[in-house]
Formats: structure tokens, C-alpha cells, sequence
């Protein structure tokens, strides 16, 4: 049964879409700041950490540096007897620094001393100026009388390293006298093992290029170059005659790898957690509304429209055709319905019995009417049966001699009783005098009332 009081389905379910976009369109926006500000938190995080490994790769190579420098200077003091020193001094500066590879020294630009020899013995009588990229370094070195940093550098003897460079002369402060260089080999490799990349590389994609004295473009020599153009965080190290720089891209999954995976979806979690009980709360209030207001409008015992639906119906009906006038196409008719000494039923057999005989009465009235004509229990015993779109009394009374037929041909078998039902019909038609839906009632109830009285 639909009465324009309860909600249609249609409106429910475009108002739960409506509200379920809107609120999955706000969790989503929730999350997305969420998983924003666990971003910002990485980043900082990451910044901590190149911070951390910035200061201490800028110690070791200035370590690095002032152990060059220092070598240097005792070369320039005691030039004659480095023969005698040379190799005690390069052992002890390669047991105090924790990255350096080897040490040479080069008088004239032409290395003589290598410490340790092994496997350094391919560069004994190497010439700097034979190699190019090389010797751009130590002439730097020289003309800045300063250490100069370099590299990553190929090595003649394999392999790739930084360099550190120092000159020797032999008349300081003056500088004059170029006696040649020394050369402190660093092992990029444990280097960055010390700077943990490691640990790093493993959340994140990681590159570093550098860029020396020559100020040509900066070469990536860790990493993938490509980095550089999704930087997530970087961080500039600055060397005597060089910069580093070093770029952190995040990897996918980059998040999700340092918060568990309930952290990563937590508004996710509570916010759909509490859309369903939200979705289910409302379904739930919606559905006993929709109960409340079926019964509301509905006859509990017959399951018929009651007293409430009926006169809302015919009032729109009635509203309807008086607005339309006359010729607006057929009008329609009402029935008042009476069961005939209904009382005596009830007392004679019980209420129970009294139930079930209405229950009957309501089905055959409503098995006799079309779809579209609408049949209320408004009282105990009395029904009103409205034919929608049929004024004309010829049908009326058609109708009226099918409800008496249903009950003549057949009595009620009830409990074990057989019982015989009359009932007493008046009827009308929408006449343009009446001015209410009253003014039917009452022309219907009195026909009722004259039929009863005439048996």
C-alpha cells in the first residue's frame, strides 16, 4: 500500500548516494591530509638524516684535508730525508684516518712514493700531466696554494676514489718553490658504508653528484640521475674547491614503508568504520519510520487503509475534480458500507470471531473493486470503498450488486461457524453542489441509513 506520507525508495537511495559521495569524497580529502602530514613527517625525518650524514661526511674529508696538509708541510720542512720518513708517516696517517685507501707522493708532478705498495705499484712513475683529469686537480692545488678536493676519480690502479690534494713548497710563506704534491687517496666506497646510504637507500631512491673547481656542469656519480628530477629532500656538502650535492627521491611504497599499515589507513579505518554504523543507523530509522507510518495509515487488523489515508485520498481526489470543473472527464463515486447487526456477532461467537468476520468482509469488498479504487475500514464495522474515475451511478450501482453478491452467495465459515453477513450499502456520486469531501460522506452515509432502517 503507497500513501504520498512515507518515503519512496527512489528518494532514499538517491539521498544515501548523495550522502555516501559526499562523505567518501570528505574521508577521502581526511586521508589525503593524513598521508600529506605522514609525508612531511618523512621528510623531516629524511632532512635529520642528510643532515646527520652531511656533517659527518664534511669531517672526514676536512680530517682528510688537514691530514694532507699537515704532510705537506713536514715534506716542505724535511724534503731531503723523505726517503727515511715517507713510509712511517703514510702508515700512520692511513691507521688514524678511517677512510683513506693510500697516500703518494709526487715530487715534480711524477709519483715516486705510494704507501701501501700493494696493489698500488701500477702508478709508481705515473706523470700527472699525462693525465688530464687528473692534472686539472694538481695544477689547481698549485695555483691555489690550497687542498683541493676532486672526484670521484678513475684510479690508475682500478677503481674509483676522491682525492685529496695537498702542494708542497719549499720556501713558505712565499711559495716559490714548487717541490710537487701530495696525494691522499679516499675510499668512496667505505666512506659511504660509514655515512649509512645504506640504511637510507633502503626507504628512499638515493643519487649525489658533484661539481669541483672546474665549475662544469655537476656528474652524478651515485645513483640514478633521474632522481634529480623528483626531489623529495637534498642537501648541499661543500669541500675546499668542490661542492656535493645529494638528492632523495621518494621510492613507491616510500610511506608505507616506515608506518604500519593500520597507521597508513587509520582515517580510512574510522572514517568507513563509521559510515556503516552511520548507513546502518539510518537504514534502521528509516525502515521503522516506514513501519510507524504504514501503520499510521493502515488498519491493523484488516491490513486496509484506516480513517486517516482514506480522507486524505478522497480530499486530493475531491480537491482535484473540483478544480478541473465539469468537463475535465469522469468523476467518481463513493460507498458507505455497513455489516448488518454486527453487535449480535460479536456477542453470540466472541470478539475473536468478530475479527475474523471483518477480516473476510475486507477481503471480499477489496476482491470485488479495481486496483486503482481505494477501500478504508474507518470504524468497528464501517468501510468506505472510493471508485476512482467512476461517477456515473449506473457503475456505481454495479458495484454495489457485486458486494452484495459475494456476501449472499457464500457465508463466513469461521471457528467451526457458519456464519450468514448482510450488509447495507449507500452510495454517491461527486455532484458540483457539494462543497467538501463532508458533504459526500454525509449523502453516502445517509443512503446507508435509509437502506438499513427500510429491512
Amino acid at each position: 500500500m503507497r500513501h504520498p506520507f512515507l518515503l519512496k525508495q527512489w528518494t532514499v537511495i538517491i539521498f544515501l548516494f548523495i550522502l555516501g559521495c559526499a562523505y567518501t569524497g570528505l574521508i577521502e580529502f581526511l586521508f589525503l591530509t593524513h598521508r600529506q602530514a605522514m609525508r612531511h613527517d618523512i621528510q623531516q625525518r629524511a632532512e635529520e638524516e642528510l643532515s646527520l650524514i652531511r656533517y659527518k661526511l664534511e669531517a672526514s674529508i676536512l680530517a682528510d684535508a688537514y691530514a694532507a696538509k699537515s704532510l705537506s708541510m713536514l715534506i716542505s720542512v724535511h724534503s731531503r730525508s723523505i726517503q727515511q720518513f715517507w713510509e712511517n708517516v703514510s702508515r700512520q696517517t692511513i691507521e688514524q684516518g678511517k677512510f683513506i685507501r693510500s697516500v703518494a707522493f709526487a715530487p715534480d708532478d711524477v709519483i715516486r712514493y705510494v704507501y701501501p705498495l700493494q696493489g698500488s705499484n701500477k702508478v709508481i712513475g705515473t706523470d700527472f700531466h699525462q693525465l688530464p683529469d687528473q692534472w686539472k686537480s694538481v695544477r689547481k692545488s698549485r695555483l691555489l696554494q690550497e687542498v683541493v678536493v676532486s672526484g670521484p676519480v678513475f684510479l690508475v690502479q682500478g677503481g674509483r676514489a676522491v682525492i685529496v690534494r695537498s702542494p708542497v713548497f719549499l720556501d713558505p710563506p712565499e711559495n716559490q718553490h714548487y717541490w710537487g704534491g701530495v696525494s691522499i687517496v679516499v675510499d668512496i666506497d667505505k666512506l659511504f658504508n660509514f655515512l649509512n646510504f645504506t640504511h637510507l637507500a633502503s626507504h628512499f631512491d638515493i643519487a649525489v653528484s658533484g661539481q669541483d673547481f672546474t665549475e662544469k656542469k655537476a656528474d652524478v656519480f651515485w645513483g640514478n640521475p633521474e632522481v634529480f628530477q623528483h626531489i623529495f629532500v637534498q642537501e648541499m656538502f661543500y669541500f675546499p674547491s668542490g661542492t656535493w650535492q645529494i638528492a632523495v627521491a621518494e621510492k613507491p611504497g616510500s610511506i608505507l614503508s616506515r608506518y604500519t599499515w593500520y597507521q597508513y589507513y587509520l582515517v580510512r579505518l574510522i572514517g568507513y568504520s563509521l559510515f556503516i554504523v552511520l548507513a546502518i543507523s539510518f537504514l534502521t530509522i528509516y525502515l521503522l519510520y516506514k513501519r510507524s507510518s504504514r501503520l499510521s495509515m493502515c488498519d491493523e487488523l484488516t491490513q486496509l487503509p484506516n480513517r486517516r489515508f482514506f480522507m486524505d485520498r478522497l480530499s486530493k481526489v475531491f480537491e482535484g475534480k473540483k478544480q478541473r470543473g465539469r468537463c475535465s472527464g469522469p468523476g467518481f463515486g463513493l460507498l458507505c458500507i455497513d455489516i448488518d447487526k454486527f453487535k449480535l456477532i460479536n456477542d453470540q461467537y466472541g470478539h475473536l470471531v468478530g475479527d475474523q468476520v471483518l477480516i473476510e468482509c475486507a477481503r471480499r469488498i477489496r476482491h470485488v473493486v479495481r486496483d486503482n479504487d481505494c477501500v478504508a475500514r474507518i470504524g468497528g464495522d464501517e468501510f468506505l470503498v472510493l471508485l476512482a474515475d467512476s461517477g456515473h451511478s449506473l457503475y456505481i450501482r454495479s458495484v454495489i450488486e457485486k458486494i452484495r453478491h459475494t456476501f449472499e452467495r457464500a457465508s463466513i465459515d469461521c471457528e467451526g461457524h457458519r456464519i450468514h453477513v448482510e450488509v447495507s450499502i449507500g452510495y454517491t456520486a461527486y455532484m458540483e453542489e457539494m462543497n467538501n469531501v463532508g458533504d459526500m460522506i454525509r449523502y453516502a452515509d445517509s443512503n446507508m441509513y435509509a437502506e438499513k432502517y427500510q429491512r
